[in-house]
């Protein structure tokens, strides 16, 4: 299946608020940045996570549309959104994970459910990356046997197996060492560099990480989005 190329986001008059609690957004209108490393940024409990999720269509808002190339996410079908689906790699936390399978399967599965590769190719690539992360030790592992960091690494080498179009990634330096976090991140400039990924968008409270790496830069407050234009240079990953 040939995912669609996706080369706009917007919200249009979104709001999202959870049973019982104040609104996250309100009456949102807002063009997201593209073809750029976006480090998204909030106070604790502002909706950093809420937003990943509506942009990985893992959440609808109340109100309002979410559009991709100007197509309303929430009048998609299910067979409508999958070639959109299959362009986008998220990683939020320790999800992601089954329980039940080892390492290597969590890794394989994406691969071989889509078919996007053959099985031989599939396994190459899953084999490279663990070798690449130091992660072959615990091919046969399940999941709750792993260490913490590891577990953490496997949740976002799942999220770009694909090699996706856009990755949205919550706390993705959380839990790993930084010359680790950089490596995953030289990973995502070399999937860049190869023509796949175009877009990301990282939420992250680590400012001197992400001082390393960011381009721009959004942020929520008072229920609202905001672009931050300005840009140190020197800074600058473009993708």
């Amino acid at each position: 299946m040939t995912s669609p190329k996706i080369e706009k986001l917007r919200f249009e008059n979104v709001s999202f608020k959870f049973d019982g609690q104040d609104p996250v957004f309100e009456n949102v209108d807002f063009d997201f940045p593209m073809n750029q490393m976006v480090w998204v940024k909030a106070e604790h409990g502002s909706g950093r996570s809420t937003l990943l999720q509506i942009l990985a269509a893992l959440q609808m808002p109340t109100k309002g549309n979410y559009l991709i190339n100007d197509a309303n996410v929430g009048e998609m079908s299910f067979e409508e959104f999958l070639p959109y689906r299959l362009a986008i790699g998220y990683g939020f936390d320790m999800g992601g994970l089954i329980h039940n399978r080892t390492l290597f399967e969590n890794l394989i599965l994406p691969l071989n459910y889509h078919k996007v590769l053959s099985p031989q190719e599939a396994g190459e690539r899953v084999t490279h990356y663990m070798r690449e992360f130091n992660l072959t030790k615990y091919k046969d592992q399940r999941p709750s046997f792993m260490p913490g960091g590891a577990k953490k690494l496997a949740c976002l080498l799942r999220a770009v197996i694909l090699h996706p179009q856009m990755v949205l990634l919550d706390d993705p330096t959380v839990g790993l060492p930084q010359d680790t976090a950089l490596k995953f991140f030289d990973l995502l400039e070399t999937l860049r560099k190869e023509g796949s990924l175009k877009h990301a968008f990282v939420s992250s409270f680590d400012e001197k990480f992400m001082g390393l790496i960011e381009n721009t830069e959004i942020f929520i407050e008072g229920g609202l989005l905001h672009a931050l234009p300005e840009m140190d240079e020197k800074k600058v990953v473009s993708l």
